[in-house]
């Protein structure tokens, strides 16, 4: 993702991934428009951007995170309500979370990144030919275990970008077997499953070379000009406390951006509650923002069954985004 300041006539899909990315990150005194490129992962996410290191290390040690050595000449720093590091390098942020991330492998990318590990195109010519083609955009997305939309394995890059009048959003397939389709075959199955498309897609150029596939539509940029309330996701590092014997939890806001108090709730995940359901409930009232140094306490004496107390994101209506959650068995997934 390059997080440069948002056109307002984006495509939804494309203000969606930019809001998910921003909103996934802690807040580290740089702003999330000020980056030049975040790459995310299954082990950890790494920010290039200009920055003021002494800045930045003052921001994150501010914000809940103590110092924790130092790897290859950068300082870590980490925390523990829900585990997270972060370290510092020349315009260079790495950071993992076991909420966010499924491996989090803070050296192992600093590693890779300093050349010491293998670098995954490096060691994988279908993965080397499917980034390559999909080269650099203002988003791109790759899955190395995925489908394409006739349900034939492959390996997936989704990019997103612009022109002055238009959007473009071009998919590229590499095969990981034999099984691979004709364009016939690919330009029906996206006429009955489109689902990764833009809303307004229905048009595909599709092409197929060996084992790589390529599939482009133009996507209508939007007229309107403001985005809509549910994308306008905050990027806040976020802090917990559990206190057993007062039986109560605390969300603070430690650094960031200020948040419209009406937007943010708490939800429980309990054994008995409907699965995916999401039970808003106020955090903050009384209050119109919610700004670093805010805390919002949760009584759980009323709900001695809840295993995960939730922080959630709303701008009214079903949609939501979880912003963080709290194991209150212990467990440190996040």
């Amino acid at each position: 993702m390059q997080p440069e300041s948002l056109r307002p006539d984006a495509p939804e899909l494309f203000v969606a991934r930019r809001a998910d990315t921003k909103a996934n990150l802690d807040y580290f005194g740089i702003g999330f428009e000020n980056y030049d490129q975040v790459l995310d992962s299954s082990v950890g996410t790494v920010i290039e951007a200009t920055f003021d290191r002494t800045k930045v290390i003052q921001t994150i040690t501010d914000s809940g995170y103590e110092r924790a050595g130092e790897y290859r000449g950068y300082p870590v720093f980490a925390r523990s309500d829900v585990p997270r590091r972060v370290a510092i390098g020349d315009d260079v942020v790495v950071w993992t979370s076991a909420a966010k991330h499924e491996l989090p492998h803070l050296e192992a990318i600093i590693d890779t990144g300093n050349g010491e590990s293998p670098r995954f195109h490096k060691e994988n010519a279908a993965f080397e030919r499917l980034t390559s083609a999909a080269g650099s955009n203002p988003y791109l997305g790759v899955n190395t275990d995925s489908q394409d939309p006739s349900d034939r394995p492959a390996m997936l890059a989704d990019t997103i970008r612009f022109d002055d009048n238009a959007a473009y959003q071009v998919v590229h397939y590499h095969y990981t077997s034999d099984r691979i389709p004709t364009k016939q075959t690919l330009e029906a199955a996206l006429k009955e499953d489109d689902y990764r498309f833009a809303e307004k897609a229905n048009e595909f150029d599709v092409t197929i070379d060996g084992q790589l596939a390529t599939v482009e539509t133009q996507v209508p940029l939007r007229s309107e000009q403001d985005i809509d309330p549910k994308y306008e996701l905050p990027q806040v590092t976020w802090g917990v406390t559990h206190d057993e014997d007062a039986e109560k939890v605390t969300f603070r806001h430690e650094a960031g951006e200020s948040v419209p108090a009406d937007r943010l709730y708490y939800d429980f995940a309990r054994p008995a509650a409907p699965l995916g359901r999401i039970d808003k409930r106020p955090l903050w009232t009384g209050v119109d923002t919610v700004s670093a140094g805010a805390e919002g306490e949760i009584d759980l004496t009323e709900y001695p069954d809840a295993t995960r107390v939730h922080l959630v994101y709303s701008a009214g209506g079903t949609h939501f985004y979880v912003l963080l959650g709290f194991d209150l068995r212990g467990d440190s997934d996040g």
